[in-house]
C-alpha cells in the first residue's frame, strides 16, 4: 500500500524546497496538459522567493500568506503546494486569493481535493475571511470541475488575459463565499 503524502503548512525553512518544486512545476507548463502558469517557460525571473514573514501575519493584517505544502513519502521534496494570500488593500481583507499547483506525477490522486480542502478549511475557520477568489485558465477544464464541486462559481472571464509564446490563454474569475 503506498504511504499518503503529507500535507503541512509551509515553514520559513522550506522556502528553498518551494522554490524548486515550482521550478519544477513551470517546466511541466505546456508540456502534456497546456499551458497553467501565466509565465513563459523557462522565464528567469520567476518565480520569485516568498516573503516568509507574512506566513506570521493575521488575517486582518494587509499582505498576509498562508501555503501548505505536499510532500513526496519518499523523500524527493515538495511536489505539491496551495497557498492562501491575503489582499494588500485593507478594505479587502475580507477576500483572500487561492492558488494551488501539482506536479504532473502526483495528479489524479486526490491530492487537488485535499489541498483545496485544507485551505477552504483554514478560510471558514477564519472570522475575518467571507470570499475565496480564484483564477484558472479557460482551457483547464479538469481544475475547473474541481472548483465547482467544492462551490466556486464563475464570476467572469478575461479573453485574451494571456499571451505565451504567441498563444492567447482566457482567464477565468471564480469566487467561494466561506462565510
Amino acid at each position: 500500500m503506498a504511504t499518503v503524502p503529507e500535507i503541512l503548512p509551509m515553514q520559513p525553512s522550506d522556502a528553498p524546497a518551494y522554490l524548486e518544486h515550482i521550478r519544477r512545476h513551470q517546466a511541466e507548463s505546456n508540456r502534456h496538459e497546456g499551458y497553467f502558469m501565466p509565465h513563459e517557460p523557462g522565464n528567469s525571473q520567476w518565480p520569485k522567493p516568498i516573503d516568509v514573514e507574512k506566513l506570521a501575519l493575521g488575517t486582518d493584517q494587509p499582505g498576509w500568506q498562508r501555503w501548505w505544502l505536499v510532500r513526496d513519502p519518499s523523500g524527493t521534496g515538495i511536489v505539491g503546494h496551495v497557498n492562501l494570500l491575503g489582499d494588500r488593500l485593507p478594505t479587502a481583507l475580507h477576500r483572500c486569493e487561492l492558488g494551488i499547483g501539482i506536479e504532473r506525477d502526483y495528479r489524479g490522486r486526490g491530492l487537488g481535493r485535499r489541498l483545496m480542502n485544507q485551505a477552504l478549511d483554514f478560510a471558514r475557520n477564519s472570522p475575518s475571511l467571507h470570499w475565496v477568489d480564484l483564477k484558472v485558465f479557460a482551457h483547464n477544464t479538469r481544475a475547473i470541475d474541481l472548483y465547482t464541486r467544492l462551490g466556486f462559481v464563475e464570476v467572469g472571464r478575461v479573453p485574451d488575459r494571456f499571451r505565451i509564446e504567441g498563444l492567447a490563454v482566457d482567464d477565468v474569475i471564480m469566487v467561494l463565499d466561506v462565510n
